[in-house]
């Protein structure tokens, strides 16, 4: 029989065991609706994954010490960010980072990083313009663009406007190279799917991909130009708007309704997404965030895997979503299931909690001394506790 090595409170331990069962018996609810998913496989053209392809790639990736260190002068972590990349036959790869160190929210760390990630891979992409490298395919982890985007441009002058830039410049390297970019998605918490459907999903996309697929075989669902409109109208008005849907879909269309205040702010919303996503595609300040419409979203599910692959697709090198498929599922991993050299990548830029701290302690050894003290925890019991 196996024992726990320590103590917990009778009151605590007893609040568990009733957490436990509550979401035992939600885990049992969504095993009921993925057997209910399994007819959308009727409304999905499915095709079927294709001999191994073989291409010139490389994969971006960052990693940060997470969680970051909670600072008396702010919030702190070290950032690594590189690539890998296997280009004719041979291994190529970089591995550079960052200090983020700011008196924000944790949440800028993710940014933070992604934005380098990005600016990367523009690097890599001019590096083959001036023929310095040769790549047939660029990988991401995550997303092509960086919020805001796609959805609407950060503001000018904003904190965020830097997104805007930064994806800017990503897809005008990648046009000018004629270089496709594949962004693998590993958290999956989109439900893009509803428009399959019809209505608001329960479950996020890797939920209901899942449970449609079968091992060798992917599906589109379009690009994003026509995608994100459909879904924007089954977010605000089904998956948010719940009794006041049929309400909020009359207001969207200009009719004159009653709604809440809850249901006002959702018509108001999904009216300015069509403002908004019009002007990313139609921006001329930033005219290559208009290829972000191109972006075709793509499901699939390797050989010998039970688990759906999320990604988004920049054909740009006109390689054809039969060849990327075929390529991204031959070379999946067989613990992940995500293409090896993004598993390579992501290993390559890990960053350990050993290293911010050491890396903390260099900083502030060059701190003047009547400042040491904006390089403390904020919760030292909380720092010692993890120490010992």
């Amino acid at each position: 029989m196996e024992t726990l090595d320590f103590w917990i409170e009778p009151d605590l331990m007893i609040a568990i065991r009733h957490e436990v069962e509550k979401h035992a018996e939600k885990i049992r609810h969504i095993h009921k609706v993925v057997q209910e998913l399994v007819s959308l496989r009727e409304k999905v053209r499915m095709m079927k994954i294709g001999a191994p392809r073989s291409f010139d790639v490389y994969a971006v990736d960052s990693s940060y010490g997470s969680p970051p260190l909670e600072l008396v002068g702010g919030v702190f972590t070290v950032v690594a960010y590189g690539y890998v990349g296997v280009s004719g036959g041979q291994q190529d790869k970089f591995l550079t980072g960052a200090l983020f160190f700011s008196d924000t929210k944790e949440a800028d760390v993710s940014r933070f990083s992604a934005l380098l990630e990005k600016r990367m891979a523009t690097r890599l992409l001019e590096d083959k313009l001036r023929g310095k490298k040769k790549m047939d395919m660029i990988i991401l982890d995550g997303e092509i663009a960086v919020h805001p985007l796609p959805f609407n441009l950060a503001v000018g002058g904003g904190k965020y406007e830097e997104a805007n830039k930064v994806v800017n410049n990503l897809l005008r390297a990648a046009a000018a190279s004629k270089t496709t970019i594949v962004a693998v998605a590993k958290r999956v918490r989109s439900r893009y799917l509803s428009v399959v459907a019809g209505r608001c999903l329960p479950v996020n996309d890797k939920i209901t991909a899942s449970a449609i697929l079968k091992p060798g075989e992917y599906f589109s669902l379009g690009k994003l130009r026509d995608l994100l409109p459909r879904y924007a109208v089954i977010h605000y008005a089904d998956c948010e708007g719940g009794s006041e849907k049929e309400a909020v879909l009359r207001c969207y269309r200009g009719e004159s309704v009653k709604l809440s205040a809850r249901g006002e702010r959702l018509c108001r919303r999904l009216k300015e997404f069509d403002v908004n996503f019009a002007q990313v595609l139609n921006s001329s300040r930033y005219p290559h965030l208009k290829l972000l419409g191109d972006i075709e979203v793509v499901y699939y599910m390797p050989y010998g895997h039970k688990t759906a692959v999320r990604i988004e697709l920049l054909d740009l090198g006109n390689l054809g979503v039969d060849a990327v498929l075929s390529y991204l599922a031959s070379t999946a991993s067989s613990v992940t299931g995500y293409p090896q050299i993004l598993d390579a990548v992501d290993q390559y830029v890990r960053v350990s909690p050993d290293l911010v701290e050491a890396v903390l302690n260099a900083l502030l050894s060059k701190t003047p001394g009547d400042l040491t003290h904006l390089l403390w925890p904020t919760n030292l019991q909380k720092r010692l506790a993890g120490r010992f």
